[in-house]
């Protein structure tokens, strides 16, 4: 059961795992988002160059058969009228595709930001069993509910819109060409318009569901997340051993200073301070040492060895020790308790030099 439970997957993935991912290609992706867009660019169409262009392809297919008829049958004429209608339907196409390509360009960059992902052909999309079992999952289940929701959402916008202009439409022989076409642009600008707005709020769920998902995809279980430590930290008793050497060297830097400070307070067994002042160079004494326990027995060890008067002030090691780091100078509310302690050990050296007050 323990063994069981150490594989679940209940760890919030990593920034590394995260960043793996998306070197895959595995991002969360709403494809109704680009839907959305692609139909919003049409709408866009529609209102502004739709009419517009229909009416100049009609244009020149009157010039054409005019002309046309008036001469005589043959390839070369055919040739002419048909690469003639050919090259101005191609123009609004052309312009059509390349908003659609710049449309869908930028609605990836907005979902996931720049990305380049190298094809890989994966065998397991061929497999059907792994098929058959993607139908029944959760994403088929959602894709299947995002299937209903659209051929309800724009069967019923569809027939709004219709009902909307079915008066107009039948009015629609009084009208001149260019009147029709007016008429089918607008509901046709209409209708895809109406049809974006409900698929960007339908992207906007399928896109929190596809984050979602993703998450729930990139969960780590307990022991991914040691062997990721391992792999970008290192093994932790490597880890442990570097930084107990550091502290080792740090101690013996340390103790080099205790035998030139001016006094140890200490208190009396656990905590150890040394302190040093040099009234020229400093604005207040400093701690050169300081340790709690080993090192507190080992810095008075020290200073009993070079002759480092040791004074027991319980309150005042405990204050320094807890307050003040190595080779900083003490605060001034310690000013005038390390006062009385440095007169206290100038007396005892015979020293005439006065400790700050």
């Amino acid at each position: 059961m323990a063994e069981a439970g150490a594989q679940e997957r209940t760890e919030a993935p990593s920034q590394k795992r995260r960043e793996d991912a998306r070197k895959e290609g595995m991002v969360a992706v709403s494809r109704e988002f680009y839907s959305a867009a692609l139909l919003g660019a049409l709408t866009l169409y529609f209102m502004l160059l739709g009419e517009r262009s229909l009416v100049q392809v009609g244009r020149v297919w009157s010039v054409g058969f005019q002309q046309f008829a008036g001469s005589d049958l043959t390839v070369d004429g055919l040739y002419r009228l048909f690469m003639g209608l050919l090259l101005v339907i191609a123009l609004p196409m052309a312009g059509v595709l390349g908003v659609a390509m710049i449309v869908a360009l930028l609605a990836g960059l907005l979902q996931v930001g720049p990305l380049i992902v190298p094809f890989t052909f994966k065998t397991e999309r061929l497999d059907p069993i792994r098929n058959l079992q993607r139908l029944f999952s959760l994403q088929g289940l959602a894709d299947l509910v995002k299937s209903v929701f659209k051929m309800g959402v724009i069967g019923a916008i569809t027939y709004l819109t219709f009902s909307e202009h079915l008066l107009a439409m039948l009015s629609l022989a009084s009208l001149t060409v260019e009147g029709i076409l007016a008429f089918n642009f607008s509901m046709l600008a209409a209708l895809f318009g109406r049809v974006a707005l409900a698929m960007v709020a339908l992207a906007v769920f399928d896109y929190l569901f596809q984050r979602w998902q993703l998450e729930q995809r990139l969960k780590m279980t307990r022991q991914e997340m040691r062997e990721e430590l391992r792999q970008t930290e290192g093994d932790p008793q490597i880890r442990a051993r570097v930084r107990q050497v550091q502290r080792e060297m740090s101690n013996a830097r340390m103790m080099q200073k205790v035998p030139k400070a001016d006094v140890v307070v200490t208190n009396p067994t656990h905590y150890a301070v040394a302190l040093i002042y040099d009234r020229e160079a400093m604005t207040a004494p400093q701690v050169a040492a300081k340790g709690a326990d080993f090192l507190a027995q080992r810095i008075r060890q020290i200073a009993g060895e070079n002759d480092v008067p040791i004074v027991e002030n319980a309150p005042v090691a405990r204050q320094l020790y807890d307050n003040v780091e190595i080779g900083q100078e003490i605060p001034e509310e310690f000013f005038r308790a390390v006062a009385e302690i440095l007169a206290y050990v100038y007396r005892l050296k015979g020293k005439t030099v006065a400790p700050p007050a």
